[in-house]
């Protein structure tokens, strides 16, 4: 991670922010972000349930830890599984993410929809109505990380709240080519990828391979950004 940070074209210009896990910051991450006028986000779940609710975790502690590293805002991440558990996930997700805002933090709520899962269409249709729901009642700002969905535009509307700072897609196992296509059709989403950003770059490259394939992954997901 901190080979691809150091990387040339790892900058403020290509990228706004990075999510970051606690052992990332606990080494130094950070203020190196913060010199190359990168935002620091802080990953603050423990995994999933089965049922693809999040695991029990100390929001007030976490939170408390982001603030004395001078990180603005968190993510957590769900996962979708079933159409009869969705309103469970995602009300727990807007529960977490109303008391992280209430802490001066900005939450990134990420109800992930499988890549590969049969009914991904039609979860998606739902799902939207789903957020415009809790985001009707939803104090303060918030990020909305989400599938890169099968209809264009699917999730556009919902930047008509005044609380929704972003819109960003991840990548959820695509390729980074087949990631930056799906992504270049939505109007009103940007990226949030961590494979597909990484996609290509080995422990034994040189400096020279490793920047290139690099930059070219970043300059891809810029461009379809």
């Amino acid at each position: 991670r901190l080979r691809m940070v150091n990387s040339v074209g790892f900058n403020s210009e290509n990228i706004w922010g990075a999510i970051l896990y606690k052992d990332t910051v606990d080494r130094g991450m950070v203020p190196i972000l913060r010199e190359k006028g990168i935002t620091p986000f802080l990953k603050v779940d423990n995994g999933c349930e089965p049922d693809g609710t999040l695991k029990p975790f100390s929001v007030s502690d976490m939170c408390s830890y982001a603030r004395a590293n001078k990180i603005v805002g968190t993510k957590m991440r769900s996962i979708i599984t079933e159409l009869e558990l969705m309103e469970t996930v995602v009300a727990q997700q807007f529960k977490l993410a109303q008391a992280i805002a209430y802490e001066g933090l900005i939450p990134i709520v990420e109800p992930e929809i499988p890549i590969d899962h049969p009914w991904k269409g039609p979860l998606e249709k739902v799902l939207v109505v789903k957020l415009a729901t809790h985001l009707a009642k939803f104090e303060k700002k918030l990020i909305l990380k989400l599938t890169i969905p099968e209809k264009k535009n699917q999730y556009q509307s919902l930047l008509m709240y005044n609380n929704v700072a972003k819109i960003v897609g991840l990548s959820g196992g695509y390729s980074t080519t087949e990631a930056c296509e799906r992504l270049s059709k939505q109007d009103a989403m940007s990226a949030s990828f961590s494979r597909a950003l990484s996609e290509g770059l080995f422990a034994d490259q040189t400096k020279s391979e490793f920047d290139a394939r690099l930059l070219k992954n970043i300059t891809m997901i810029k461009d379809a950004s």
